[in-house]
């Protein structure tokens, strides 16, 4: 089928056209038109298949034909980014388009302009419960990457949005969008929809195991990999050497750094080049280098690279843009690259199928992130054919690997909604926006789910039950005979998008907090709450973090861990590195010192500054119900963990362009906050370190034009010294 054979608006036809479609893939020929006829689709196809025009075209005629808007979920900012930037190339056509992956404590109501908002379930899900007025416009939802509703973490929230936007919206049309899952047709029949589903890919794909020498491909051919000590680097020269690409996946951060750096120097000879200054700053982290981004700098200058979530944000797009147009030959990656953005490669290698997990020790990857990670092998457009190679040890390795994971089907999609942990914040948010008034509206809500549609929902009575006990116990709701609704304190806990029981934690650390009470402490309390992560302290932070543990005790404001509950205090001790980790940074140490004393990278610093920032704004909301004045002791931590500075560069990081690193250097020449600004030259400014012309003409001008007080509100993100503006939001779940 061709693009002119599709009932769509001319103007769309012409911009497709324009950019180079015409002939439309198989799976795209059979949904695409079930899609523009109104149909609920949900799409089960192979990575490469073609799965984005399948949204794209549906999405852009709805808004061109019917003037009715789109909402796109995507499980990840990365992906939102990728989506806004492909959709941006029809706003030519009127279509307007937004994105929003951040600020989970507003209703966003700049988007009743927006034409098609991207964002992720997590924003989608807050923006529903703060009523937010433009989403009864919605008239599509295209739900990306839908397979990951069996992940434990984002795969239930991903499950109540859609349920919450059908219930509300009997004539939505929803498209989903997933890799190839076993059970398809039991999502198809969740959501009313057809079902698109097939092996076919634009490359061919064959996948394989390595063993001595020799890659055995599923379609019964063989490849020899030229002999060596070394098979995986073997396997990657030999596809650079023909004219491909390579991914090569680990299942640590470190084995990713290792490797890279073991192999650069041989990609040299095949892929080294120059890198520019603006380059190497990017790498190398801007203003405050660390040595993990000048090890990264390293690499890319031969040609390679690493990819994990140490890096920073900046740091893993420049290797995606750079791997994308040919100058970076392989990256070395952890799984969650094959789960993110369009990365594809001729050749990939999977070296290990099994992780760590703690308290079950070295556990298998699934066959279906294995094929995530397979199915990256092939670019449409530059190679003819996708290898994707597992690594065997042994025959018997061997064997496994083929017949387990090679010839083996994925496993069948599975809810993850049913347990009280999970289903607690769900339930409170059902109850805060009237989507349930009662115990029984919400079971029969859950009937709506994935998990109703796969289940006979056995014991979901008392489960529900527990949930409404817990959330009435802690004042969140109350019962009135057979309903439940709402109370003040609950519904301030949905809008701020926490777990209850980090409410309930913090609260009780509140009320607690007096003129005494050090940072470090208010710092733990916020990570020790379930929606922090807790970083795993290692041999050198020990005596470091005894040494607290012992100067505080019984001033903690969380509950008191028994030294001998070895998993509990293990726990404690996480959550006390990530409250040292911030005291580091609202200190000002500097980022190379952090990573290099506690054995993290730059990524860790910002994801923990992120999760913290949030949950101090959620304390300090939470203080104004319960304890107005203790908001005097965690307001100006909030905006310190904002910037990451002492008090004293409060009024210097609130100019635009100027982080820590530039704030301290201003400080240090004397220039301490907007009146200095004002009084000194633009050229004495300029000639101060780290500033420059262009940073100068800006700050006088931010100097003479605003007063640039503190906001209270979390920007959820790190400020970057070059960053032209701090409007970009990320949020509790971006990391």
């Amino acid at each position: 089928m061709n693009i002119a054979d599709l009932d769509i608006v001319p103007e769309l036809r012409g911009a497709l056209v324009e950019q180079g479609f015409s002939d439309l893939y198989p799976p795209q020929a059979e949904a695409i038109p079930k899609a523009l006829q109104g149909k609920n689709l949900v799409v089960a196809i192979p990575t490469a298949g073609g799965k984005s025009l399948i949204g794209y075209i549906p999405a852009v005629n709805m808004v061109l034909r019917r003037g009715r808007k789109v909402l796109y979920i995507v499980p990840l900012k990365a992906l939102a980014s990728e989506k806004r930037d492909d959709l941006d190339k029809f706003s030519h056509l009127g279509v307007k388009v937004m994105m929003s992956t951040g600020d989970l404590d507003s209703e966003d109501g700049r988007f009743s302009d927006a034409d098609v908002i991207v964002a992720t379930s997590e924003k989608a899900d807050s923006m529903i419960r703060h009523g937010s007025a433009w989403i009864r416009g919605v008239g599509m939802v295209i739900a990306d990457e839908v397979h990951m509703i069996h992940d434990p973490g984002r795969g239930p929230t991903l499950e109540v949005t859609l349920t919450k936007l059908a219930r509300r919206n009997p004539d939505l049309q929803v498209i989903a969008l997933s890799a190839t899952i076993s059970n398809a047709s039991d999502m198809a029949r969740w959501l009313n929809a057809d079902l698109v589903t097939g092996e076919w890919r634009p490359i061919p794909l064959k996948e394989g195991v390595y063993l001595e020498g020799e890659i055995d491909f599923d379609d019964g051919s063989i490849v020899e990999v030229p002999e060596g000590k070394d098979a995986i680097w073997g396997m990657m020269e030999q596809t650079v050497k023909e004219g491909g690409q390579c991914l090569l996946f680990v299942n640590t951060r470190r084995s990713t750094e290792s490797l890279a750096v073991k192999y650069a120097d041989k990609m040299k000879a095949l892929a080294g080049r120059q890198l520019s200054q603006s380059d190497v700053e990017t790498l190398e982290g801007d203003a405050d280098a660390t040595s993990m981004g000048k090890k990264l700098s390293a690499c890319v200058k031969c040609g390679m690279a690493f990819h994990n979530a140490g890096l920073t944000y900046k740091q893993r797009k420049y290797v995606e843009d750079n791997f994308k147009n040919g100058l970076i030959k392989c990256i070395v990656a952890t799984p969650t690259l094959a789960a993110g953005i369009n990365l594809p490669a001729r050749r990939v290698i999977v070296r290990d199928t099994y992780r760590f997990e703690a308290g079950a020790g070295n556990t298998p990857i699934s066959v279906m992130e294995v094929k995530q990670m397979c199915g990256r092998a092939g670019r449409p457009g530059y190679d003819p054919y996708g290898e994707a190679v597992l690594v065997a040890k042994n025959d018997f390795d061997h064997d496994h690997l083929m017949d387990d994971y090679v010839l083996h089907d994925t496993e069948r999609l599975t809810s993850k909604l049913g347990s009280e942990r999970v289903l607690r914040s769900h339930v409170l948010g059902l109850v805060a926006t009237g989507d349930a008034d009662s115990e029984s509206s919400i079971v029969e809500f859950m009937h709506g789910t994935f998990y109703g549609s796969t289940s006979q929902l056995h014991g979901i009575e008392s489960v529900v039950e527990n949930c409404v006990d817990f959330l009435e116990r802690e004042k969140m709701v109350a019962r009135d005979g057979g309903a439940v609704r709402i109370l003040p304190f609950g519904r301030r806990v949905s809008d701020l998008y926490i777990d209850p029981v980090s409410a309930v934690m913090m609260r009780n650390a509140v009320e607690r907090i007096d003129d005494d009470t050090d940072d470090i402490l208010i710092m733990h309390a916020v990570a020790s709450t379930p929606d922090v992560l807790g970083m795993y302290p290692k041999k050198g932070d020990m005596d470091r973090l005894k040494t607290l543990t012992e100067m505080y005790e019984g001033k903690f404001l969380t509950e008191p861990v028994d030294d001998e509950d070895e998993f509990g205090f293990d726990d404690f001790l996480s959550n006390l590195k990530v409250a040292v980790l911030m005291g580091d940074w609202i200190g000002e140490v500097t980022e190379e010192d952090m990573t290099v004393r506690m054995g993290i990278g730059p990524g860790d610093i910002r994801s923990r500054v992120e999760m913290s920032e949030w949950l101090l704004y959620a304390m300090n909301e939470i203080a104004l119900i319960f304890r107005p004045d203790a908001v005097c002791r965690i307001r100006p931590l909030l905006t310190r963990v904002k910037y990451g500075v002492k008090e004293e560069l409060l009024g210097l990081v609130s100019f635009r362009g100027v982080g820590r690193a530039r704030a301290r250097v201003l400080f240090d020449d004397g220039i301490k906050g907007k009146e200095d600004v004002m009084s000194v030259s633009e050229e004495a400014l300029s000639k101060m370190p780290k500033i420059g012309p262009a940073l100068a003409r800006s700050m006088k001008a931010q100097a003479g034009s605003s007063s640039h007080s503190n906001p209270p509100r979390p920007s959820h993100g790190m400020p970057d010294e070059d960053e032209p503006d701090r409007k970009k939001q990320t949020g509790l779940f971006d990391f």
